[in-house]
């Protein structure tokens, strides 16, 4: 669908005193537990909790209810508004979370397995919850700010404990593609040059301080996106032969580094993380024999999430583990229908957010750090868990789809053409 839409809900929404409900506040309080969840400050493995890991989503749950019920009931005083709601933007997403749902609930409930892809299908939702939060929200921008600011706190506090045990061990691996992209966020302020650069260049290298090829990935991704959608386009607003020297520039010296960064590691002169090859290519291997087993539909997710790994013995794991990968845990599980609706979910959230959010032409509104910061995040999660199970942790996963249902909501709700928002 193309992104451009009606804002006639908008409209009548920043007439009114824009300014946040309880409801909002209590969907925040959910990214407030998700994230203490997350952050683990005092190590006590929260995450393990068979109760404050699903805490984030029992808390949203009810807030969601009851904002449809509001706007609902409040629709009927209003005209009709006809514009694409999230659940024709999110649709593929949706879908393929109620496949994966179905499969794990047949497989815990009908077949005994505890290890299920339930939650994995379960938490898909939470994208469109959130958008659902930001669609029927007085302040949308309100709404989103506050979520910024949650996980801008919870990411300093990964970076200083990244920074204090850099070298000693290692600590917030998965959890960095809610840490590395916060450089976005700075890089889009308009304000205060110290906190734009100070701040993006501290998450920039927490990419390095976590010493993983996944943060090394996350941090070049972020390190682009803030060049060339926000540093680059604000100091050259009109394209011609600068903003390409600059561009050109940025590539060549890029690219030089990178192979400069390759010939260390290759060489010993820098010590590199192993990557874990030989665990990561048997269950990669592993799950791709499974989509070849049934490459339509695969296994419809009614199977466990774990396997049996045979190459070595691994402590406290009954050597029963994770394939590793979500994106071929999906290819495995759903075949071409699972990752064709994961695919199209993904572009058709980017495309709408593109079209309405992030033209570098729109960096001057109020909302743009925080899109940028969510888009960051949405593209770094994808990253992540290419490499890494973080969707089978709810709550990782919840605040993962909750950035990109928030993004969605937004780029359905504001836009260039909303006054009250540009400061």
């Amino acid at each position: 669908m193309t992104a451009t839409v009606s804002r006639a809900a908008t409209g009548r929404a920043f007439a009114r005193a824009s300014q946040l409900v309880w409801t909002d506040y209590w969907f925040l309080l959910a990214t407030v537990v998700a994230t203490i969840v997350t952050v683990d400050p005092l190590e006590w493995e929260l995450w393990s909790d068979p109760v404050l890991k699903h805490l984030a989503l029992a808390i949203a749950t009810p807030a969601i209810i009851l904002t449809l019920i509001g706007s609902g009931l409040r629709a009927s005083w209003d005209a009709p508004d006809r514009s694409p709601g999230p659940a024709t933007l999110l649709w593929p997403l949706l879908a393929l979370g109620a496949m994966i749902t179905g499969g794990g609930v047949y497989a815990r409930f009908f077949m005994g397995i505890q290890n299920s892809f339930m939650v994995v299908g379960l938490y898909i939702f939470a994208a469109y919850f959130a958008a659902i939060m930001v669609c029927r929200s007085d302040d949308p921008v309100g709404l989103v700010r506050i979520h910024n600011r949650i996980l801008l706190a919870g990411a300093i506090v990964m970076g200083l404990y990244l920074a204090a045990f850099y070298g000693s061990r290692q600590v917030y691996h998965e959890q960095i593609f809610l840490v590395v992209p916060m450089a976005a966020l700075c890089f889009a302020l308009r304000r205060g040059t110290l906190a734009r650069w100070g701040g993006g260049l501290f998450f920039l290298a927490a990419a390095w301080l976590s010493q993983k090829y996944t943060a090394y990935l996350t941090g070049l991704m972020t390190a682009a996106w803030s060049a060339f959608m926000i540093i680059v386009p604000r100091a050259f607003p009109l394209r011609g032969l600068q903003r390409s020297t600059v561009v050109y520039w940025f590539w060549l010296t890029g690219g030089l580094a990178v192979i400069a960064f390759v010939f260390l590691g290759v060489n010993g002169m820098i010590e590199l993380p192993t990557g874990n090859v030989s665990y990561r290519g048997y269950t990669y291997e592993q799950a791709f024999s499974r989509f070849v087993d049934s490459p339509v539909w695969g296994t419809l997710f009614s199977v466990e999430a774990v396997a049996k790994f045979d190459l070595y013995s691994i402590d406290d794991t009954n050597n029963m583990l994770a394939t590793h990968s979500d994106l071929l845990d999906i290819l495995a599980n759903g075949g071409i229908i699972g990752i064709g609706l994961w695919a199209a979910g993904l572009w058709r959230v980017g495309r709408a957010a593109f079209s309405n959010l992030l033209q570098p032409a729109m960096l001057e509104h109020d909302w743009a750090p925080y899109a940028h910061a969510l888009a960051a995040m949405s593209a770094a999660g994808v990253v992540t868990y290419v490499f890494n199970p973080i969707l089978l942790q709810p709550s990782m996963a919840y605040l993962l789809w909750v950035n990109l249902g928030l993004l969605a909501g937004l780029a359905l709700r504001v836009g260039p053409g909303d006054r009250g928002v540009k400061g």
